[in-house]
């Protein structure tokens, strides 16, 4: 037998005894929404002023008014008459008149009904308001959901995704239903653990250890190729006991924000560098000083001995042919030692003028040329042979030629220290055939570099030197300028019997530090 649908429940039939203010209230409550599922008609209102409250509010709305209750016996299906007069003499008259099937409502019985059923809407209004507030919240936090660009994940205890918001999801290039259920490292990572390097602690173990929030930064390896910096923070969410059941992990990509600090620390370091390189230079110039000295006073004396010698003879008289034959003589080589004073002096300007990044194409033994000729005396006086062997095709390549010529002379001043008691000085230069490259080496009869020494050479402010050489800056500017130029630098020495820098540098026009 199929069960069968129940009838419905008739609607309850009432009249209203008193048109007071209690009627009108108790008709506005029933008119309220929080009791739409009421199944109750209020057929009529009965009250001997027809100017009551209720009474006008019955009418304005439609219901049956009258100033007789008895007018509403005849009512079919009438079921309850609600005394709100007041007055127990109501109750009385009503319950000797009233036909056999109607229920009466004493006067205090319908106070108490009234005032539950006010109770039952103020609870409803208080639940409806909830119920917005409620709605309200969801709204706003999809919308924060769509708008937001941080990415938030929902963490359990066992780092697994409960929820995830759609900017946590592009940043992992995953859908909703994929990223669910996934550990936070398989999404984040695309790793099978949990971070456990000093270098990437992870935020989450230790919010789940201490219970407070944790904050870390950390790559994450994208769809493709390449990373993201990402700044992670996690939030421990309790419950009613105080433990920490799930995890907030909110991600902020700071990838835009890290490369352009990145850069502008490139860009500084640069900014250090050439100011490095200028300060050295300016040490290496002062050592310089004292020989180019007597590199230059040697002409100038020839050269004021000529002019002395042209200026007595023309005192004494007319000039015969054979002084004049001497004057032409004397002329040309004072015009050889001035022009080699102007040498001179023209490659101190150079070197010590501080200039900007330039590169461009240069010519390997003319800088090499250059840096001899401010040595060449300073050797001589060193008691330190010179040997020179280049390659004989032109060794062009693309730099940045103060930075080089900065680099060949410390490296040659280095060479000369190691040697005060004399030696010899070779320099070579030439190509490595089929790589693109150009090299240079410097080598020296000197002390030597002990082994334990040989790791630290590089170091800034490292020098074995008992004397004071400058500020130990020399080798470790030569390796950053080296490195800048895309090139290679490397060393051989043995204690006692000298030392061998080669450079090795590419002769292509793109250099990544420059």
């Amino acid at each position: 037998m199929e069960p069968t649908e129940p009838h419905p429940m008739p609607s309850m039939k009432i009249a209203i005894v008193g048109g007071g203010q209690r009627c009108f209230s108790l008709l506005k409550t029933l008119e309220s929404k929080s009791l739409t599922g009421l199944n109750a008609e209020i057929l009529g209102v009965a009250d001997i002023d027809p100017e009551a409250v209720g009474f006008r509010y019955a009418q304005s709305s439609g219901i049956k008014t009258a100033c007789d209750c008895r007018d509403f016996f005849q009512i079919p299906d009438l079921g309850l008459l609600i005394n709100l007069t007041g007055k127990l003499s109501v109750d009385e008259e009503l319950l000797l008149d009233k036909p056999a099937h109607v229920t009466v409502l004493d006067y205090k019985s319908s106070r108490l009904l009234q005032e539950i059923v006010q109770r039952v809407i103020e609870s409803g209004l208080r639940l409806d308001m909830q119920e917005d507030e409620i709605v309200r919240t969801r709204s706003f936090l999809r919308a924060m959901e769509e708008a937001t660009i941080i990415g938030v994940m929902v963490l359990d205890t066992n780092y697994r995704i409960v929820w995830i918001n759609q900017a946590a999801l592009k940043m992992a290039d995953r859908s909703l239903n994929d990223a669910l259920g996934l550990y936070c490292f398989q999404v984040s990572h695309r790793a099978m653990s949990p971070c456990d390097s000093e270098e990437t602690p992870c935020p989450m173990k230790e919010t789940l250890a201490t219970g407070k929030s944790a904050h870390a930064l950390h790559e994450h390896a994208l769809a493709g190729e390449g990373l993201q910096y990402c700044d992670v923070s996690t939030f421990p969410l309790f419950n009613r006991k105080g433990e920490v059941v799930q995890v907030l992990e909110v991600i902020r990509d700071v990838t835009e924000e890290m490369n352009d600090k990145f850069e502008r620390r490139t860009q500084a370091l640069k900014s250090d560098l050439a100011r490095l390189v200028q300060e050295d230079k300016l040490i290496s110039l002062g050592k310089l000083v004292a020989s180019v000295a007597h590199e230059i006073n040697n002409p100038i004396s020839a050269i004021i001995n000529f002019t002395k010698l042209i200026l007595e003879t023309l005192k004494q008289g007319r000039p015969t042919n054979r002084n004049v034959e001497d004057f032409i003589r004397y002329l040309e080589m004072t015009v050889r030692e001035a022009e080699r004073c102007g040498r001179t002096v023209n490659n101190l300007l150079s070197f010590a003028r501080q200039q900007a990044l330039e590169p461009k194409r240069a010519n390997l033994q003319e800088m090499l040329n250059r840096v001899i000729t401010l040595f060449q005396h300073q050797i001589q006086l060193s008691d330190i042979s010179l040997s020179v062997d280049l390659d004989k095709e032109p060794l062009e390549f693309f730099c940045d030629y103060t930075q080089i010529q900065q680099c060949l002379t410390n490296l040659i001043f280095n060479a000369m220290e190691a040697m005060p008691e004399g030696g010899r000085l070779t320099l070579r230069a030439g190509r490595e055939t089929g790589r693109g490259r150009i090299w240079i080496e410097v080598e020296d009869t000197g002390v030597g570099i002990r082994p334990e020494h040989l790791g630290r050479i590089y170091e800034p402010f490292f020098s074995t030197k008992t004397e004071v050489h400058g500020v130990g800056l020399g080798l470790s500017m030569v390796y950053g300028i080296v490195r800048d130029h895309g090139g290679e630098i490397g060393v051989t020495s043995e204690p006692g019997r000298g030392t061998t820098f080669r450079l090795t540098l590419p002769e292509g026009s793109h250099v990544p530090g420059l």
